[in-house]
């Protein structure tokens, strides 16, 4: 039996399903007038890091099969924005669920331990 006998694309095969969110993504939230962009979002290794002008999130995902959730700490610096029904929050804590298909997640976004306020959330 020789040493390597394991299938030749069995690497990059368990890679493409690891690996199936990490990247870089634009974060899109449905607004007044459709979905609007608030974020370019890093995802790498379970790691998750977006930014925009007024804010930034730091936290972590996790995925089985097609479906992604992220938690992460918001911050945002400028301004205040309205978001979940509150103007006067600096600091929150987010959950995203979402499903990924082929380079889109789709989903729902909303303050963590609250199930009023949630927002449709896309990642491209």
């Amino acid at each position: 039996m020789q040493e390597n006998s394991r299938p030749k694309d069995s690497g990059i095969f368990i890679q493409e399903v690891m690996m199936k969110c990490d990247g870089v993504w634009k974060v899109e939230i449905a607004a007044a007038y459709g979905m609007e962009r608030i974020a370019t979002a890093f995802m790498k290794n379970g790691e998750y890091l977006a930014a925009s002008t007024g804010h930034y999130s730091v936290g972590t995902y996790t995925q089985h099969g097609d479906d992604v959730v992220i938690s992460a700490d918001v911050k945002q610096y400028a301004d205040l924005r309205t978001v979940f029904g509150l103007k006067t929050t600096r600091k929150m804590h987010v959950i995203i669920k979402c499903k990924i298909k082929k380079d889109v997640m789709k989903g729902k976004v909303r303050l963590d331990g609250k199930k009023k306020h949630e927002v449709m959330v896309k990642l491209t």
